[in-house]
């Protein structure tokens, strides 16, 4: 049988790589023994993302010194058969304990993922880990599971194959500080020449084992040069008495002294909520009837402050409704995203005045402060929405209030073919749809997960939320119809989000049933401020990393189409445009849904990069910075204003939200699949809605 690739599985004992092997192969290996040795080797085959993958279950092993044959096997395996990756499973409740094979192994051989078994008895005990932080350190993917229960298996398996793709990891080997060992370990690899080479071994690797006295390491170097050998062990001698201390001793002592830093640096202990309390919340959390609307209070009140964080919105509403002005102005101008626009503004004036003043071209200047700078305002703009949505999420999360949120949710989910952790994602999605599409990365059910990301979406996010309320607000005078219509289309986006969610199972995947819901419910504690910055830091530098730089790519493509034409540089002249050109073709597409002036569909095509840049294009085009009134002026009855709210609010996000479907749905088929059923669906609802409008007299 061909397969992809080969994965070793290795571990000490007692920390679950049986289980894990298991759980992989779905208990059906293939079991014999070792060449020339008694010891069993198990192999099994499992297909993830339509790769085929052979795992091999290596001996348990404290470490890869050769002091006993499984620690021989292992070793020599990763030598002579190179696996294209190696799953390395410590136990996350004492990492202190475990983590030593895996830093020995590190020193040898890059291309490894780092899985923390038994993530149910760390949460369970108020053990965080920093896994980002810990990657970083150690530079290769690190994953917490349960092997025993399934937990966070398929993450695992998704880094596995970006390692053995290469995609991701460390390129060379991790190197260890060993304090007063480093002269000796420099000397050793300058006479060892080119002996690791024909050993296999890394230069470094091979000359830490020698100072350790490895004798297997040594035989063979004396197989190839007796004389080299005779060296070696002089070094070695002069070590030892101008160290006063064995070489192995201080070897030891130094990865002992990084597994200490790591885990004080990485691993943190909260403590935990009396039973009582736990009993009380638990009761009120996971009533059927109480339970949903708890929750959703829960859910309205953390994008209540993030909102108003981020925007001023709703909070500058209210004071306007009460007749403060003057405080809902500030309000406002004081949010992230109001202090974030007028820097970037003003950096952006000053690097076109400067370009002009020095001689450039009048589209270069433009270029470079409207297309470049502007792109990296777009992509900036997006961090601290996402930033403080994690913040919120994360105190929830690891609170475990969210937990529970999942467990209620789950009756309705399962209904569609979800399990109740999409409802983290959903959630995420009112914030954000980029950070909602990532969330997705924690799921288990590879299947699930792609279907959340692909309807994700749906879910209208903040700056759609914005365009809504300037399209309810031009074409209603009275507020109930505004709240009307917005509320309205946030029902009925979280509805089309469950529907379509059952159809891709359905049609696309060919799958009805729901997978488990394979959660345990953690123990409440109050949310640490470490844990919270670990998880918003990460997850906000995933994003800036997956997806930074397809936003900067997309947003200065845009630009050019804003700008050019084939005559070239089109000026202030915006109509002249290929964005205008293409806006005047799609005029019998978009007069469908009753909006028959080109300008409407240039908004939609300025909206792609971000949905707020709808109410700028427009009122730009109507010469007024009101976009209520300019919405107005462009002639937006109620009706029209509905068939727009219904296209604006289901047709593809925005490019930041192509951008992390791209980096986490792996297939492009998924990407156009979603963008493809966004693009119907909005033109359906809208048009259905405008023509049977026109039928009862509205137009």
């Amino acid at each position: 049988m061909k397969v992809d690739y080969t994965i070793a599985i290795a571990g000490p004992p007692n920390v679950g790589k049986s289980t894990l092997f298991n759980r992989l192969t779905g208990g059906e290996a293939h079991v014999a023994n070792w060449p020339g040795v008694t010891l069993e080797r198990k192999e099994g085959v499992l297909r993830h993302h339509d790769k085929l993958l052979k795992v091999v279950d290596l001996p348990g092993t404290y470490s890869l010194s050769a002091n006993d044959l499984g620690e021989l096997i292992a070793r020599e395996f990763l030598v002579n058969e190179r696996p294209d990756a190696v799953i390395v499973v410590v136990d996350a409740t004492s990492l202190d304990r475990t983590l030593y094979l895996a830093i020995m192994l590190l020193e040898m051989y890059p291309k490894a993922v780092l899985a923390l078994n038994m993530a149910d008895a760390a949460e369970k005990r108020g053990i965080h880990v920093d896994l980002e932080g810990l990657e970083k350190r150690l530079g290769v993917p690190v994953v917490m599971i349960s092997a025993l229960k399934g937990v966070g298996v398929g993450s695992l398996l998704d880094r596995v194959l970006e390692v053995a793709e290469g995609s991701v990891g460390r390129e060379e080997p991790l190197k260890v500080d060993y304090d007063g060992l480093e002269p000796y370990i420099a000397m050793l690899e300058d006479l060892l020449g080119d002996i690791p080479e024909k050993l296999g071994y890394p230069s470094r690797w091979l000359a830490v084992r020698l100072l350790e006295g490895d004798e297997h390491i040594l035989d063979k170097v004396n197989e190839l040069d007796s004389s080299l050998a005779h060296s070696i062990n002089e070094l070695i001698e002069k070590a030892k008495k101008e160290l006063n201390i064995s070489p192995d001793l201080l070897a030891i002592q130094s990865r002992y002294e990084l597994i200490d830093q790591l885990v004080a640096r990485y691993v943190t202990r909260v403590k935990l909520a009396r039973p009582s309390l736990s009993e009380a919340l638990d009761k009120a959390l996971l009533n059927p009837l109480a339970g949903p609307l708890l929750a959703t209070a829960l859910i309205l009140s953390t994008f209540f402050i993030i909102f108003t964080l981020n925007t001023g919105f709703p909070l500058n509403l209210l004071f306007d409704l009460l007749g403060m002005e003057s405080i809902a102005s500030a309000i406002e101008e004081n949010s992230l995203s109001g202090l974030l626009g007028r820097l970037f503004e003003s950096l952006s004036e000053q690097v076109k005045e400067g370009l002009l003043s020095s001689g450039s071209e009048e589209w270069l200047a433009l270029l470079v402060s409207d297309g470049i700078i502007g792109s990296l305002g777009t992509l900036i703009s997006f961090v601290p929405l996402l930033f403080f949505a994690y913040v919120i999420m994360g105190a929830f999360e690891d609170s475990g209030l969210f937990a529970r949120a999942a467990v209620v949710y789950d009756r309705l989910f399962r209904k569609f073919g979800l399990s109740g952790r999409a409802f983290f994602p959903a959630v995420l999605g009112m914030g954000c749809n980029v950070a909602s599409i990532i969330s997705t990365r924690a799921m288990d059910d590879d299947r699930e997960r792609v279907v959340t990301a692909m309807a994700s979406p749906l879910i209208p996010c903040q700056a759609r939320l914005v365009v809504l309320l300037a399209l309810a607000a031009s074409a209603f005078e009275d507020p109930l119809m505004q709240a009307s219509l917005a509320v309205g289309i946030y029902l009925l986006s979280f509805i089309m989000f469950l529907i379509v969610s059952d159809l891709l199972n359905r049609f696309v995947f060919k799958i009805r049933i729901a997978p488990d819901l394979l959660m345990e419910l953690p123990p409440y504690h109050r949310p640490s401020l470490r844990v919270i910055w670990w998880y918003a830091r990460s997850n906000t530098e995933h994003f800036l990393r997956k997806a930074g730089w397809i936003i900067m790519a997309l947003g200065i493509s845009t630009w050019f189409l804003l700008n050019f034409n084939f005559n070239g540089y089109v000026g202030d002249n915006v109509t002249a445009s290929f964005a205008a050109s293409l806006g005047k073709a799609l005029v019998p597409i978009t007069s469908m849904i009753g909006l028959n002036d080109w300008k409407f569909a240039l908004g939609f095509e300025v909206g792609f990069i971000a949905k707020e840049g709808l109410v700028v294009t427009f009122s730009n085009l109507a010469g007024v910075a009101d976009p209520v009134k300019a919405l107005r002026i462009l002639g937006l009855t109620p009706l029209k204003a509905l068939s727009m709210a219904l296209a604006m609010n289901f047709y593809v996000p925005c490019l930041a939200t192509v951008a992390a479907l791209i980096t986490e749905l792996r297939r492009l088929k998924y990407v156009l699949i979603t963008v493809g059923y966004q693009m119907i669906l909005a033109f359906v609802l809208a048009a259905g809605v405008y023509w049977a409008g026109v039928m009862l007299g509205f137009a």
